[in-house]
């Protein structure tokens, strides 16, 4: 498997990656190619990635055990617990509960300013429809509650995560905000002709898509937080796994509509192989993704340090899954029509990245595979 995965990355002109598979018995790592392509360091099993807007869903988790302890409600008014300047003067916005923030219907633009920039937490806010009646992907959404969790525990997010996500699953290579310490083993982003830009300093942590990481950091969180549960009440972890709607962002592609769900701070797919929770992470230079299946305790998690990355999720999670679960693999096989991780209905969609992002408009990923193939 490991030749097969350096050729994928090679072909796409990603410079590194880690990969990480697991179930309930086993753990496979795969390490790839260079942290920086200028000084030629390589990934290793501790090279830190930025993991984009994953860094949304270790909020999530974060956010749901502060509900399950009743500092927050899902569906109290955001407004009712902070009075956040951002939206001041505007009624609509008042209205916006956590559940929505978590789902991306509360009506907030993706990024009002770049998030990474000076200006955020005094540029205005708008709406762009009545919050909780549609769906439209927001980095925005997830500050506002950044901000309110802050406000009601009088605890930055960064001691937050460290508390309830890093120390409780042995993250010892991640954090929130830029760590000197991990400076040496930080791998930096590449364009997509291969070029490095500057290791990215991000001192202002952010739920939204601030979390530099490992695989192996993020595969521990994955199965520990979201598959086993550990750390929320068990009708809390379920409902994460509940859709909330559609995740409709206005696309063509009805088939992939009627497969790509939302739940709290995670995407939902409902396939062959069952029911997966997912997400992506797109940060410019770097991409990220995982895929897990609760009912069998199957995962992927994958980081790139390249702006080609998403363009290789297909054939990275086939290729870990046709492997592993003893699938056949002839070459032959074409992806199931039934969509994992990046439908074209979500091109447009804004991310969460470190700069304002058109969203998926060059990566349409069709990530899937046939049932009839598994073992």
């Amino acid at each position: 498997m490991s030749q097969r995965l350096s050729a994928i990355f090679a072909e796409h002109g990603v410079p590194g990656a880690q990969v990480i598979y697991a179930d309930d018995n086993s753990e496979k790592e795969f390490n790839y190619g260079l942290a920086n392509a200028t000084t030629g360091d390589p990934v290793t099993s501790l090279t830190t990635f930025e993991a984009a807007s994953l860094t949304k869903v270790v909020g999530t988790y974060v956010i749901l055990q502060l509900v399950d302890e009743g500092v927050l409600d899902l569906d109290t008014p955001l407004s009712e617990y902070f009075e956040y300047p951002r939206i001041a003067g505007n009624p609509t916005a008042a209205k916006i509960t956590a559940r929505m923030a978590l789902t991306h219907t509360s009506g907030m633009e993706g990024w009002a300013a770049a998030p990474s920039g000076p200006d955020l937490d005094t540029t205005p806010v708008s709406t762009i429809f009545e919050p909780g009646t549609q769906w439209s992907y927001s980095g925005e959404g997830f500050y506002y509650l950044q901000k309110t969790v802050e406000s009601l525990t009088g605890t930055p997010f960064t001691e937050l995560a460290k508390k309830r996500v890093f120390d409780r699953f042995g993250m010892t290579s991640s954090n929130l905000a830029y760590n000197p310490d991990f400076a040496a083993v930080s791998a930096v982003g590449h364009a997509a002709d291969g070029t490095p830009k500057a290791l990215r300093i991000l001192t202002n942590p952010n739920i939204a898509f601030t979390l530099r990481t490992t695989a192996t950091d993020y595969s521990n969180f994955l199965r520990g937080a979201l598959l086993e549960g550990e750390g929320l009440t068990p009708a809390t972890r379920d409902m994460m796994f509940t859709a909330a709607g559609s995740a409709d962002h206005g696309g063509s592609d009805q088939e992939s509509i009627d497969h790509i769900k939302w739940g709290l701070g995670i995407g939902l797919q409902n396939n062959e192989l069952g029911n997966a929770i997912w997400h992506w992470g797109d940060n410019g230079s770097f991409k990220a993704f995982f895929i897990a299946y609760p009912e069998t305790g199957k995962s992927v998690v994958i980081m790139t340090n390249s702006q080609n990355g998403l363009d290789t999720i297909d054939e990275i999670v086939h290729e870990s899954s046709a492997r592993t679960l003893s699938m056949p693999h002839d070459g032959s096989r074409k992806p199931s029509s039934r969509q994992i991780g990046f439908p074209s209905h979500l091109q447009g969609a804004q991310l969460g990245s470190a700069q304002p992002s058109a969203g998926l408009n060059q990566v349409v990923c069709r990530t899937s595979i046939a049932s009839s193939s598994v073992v």
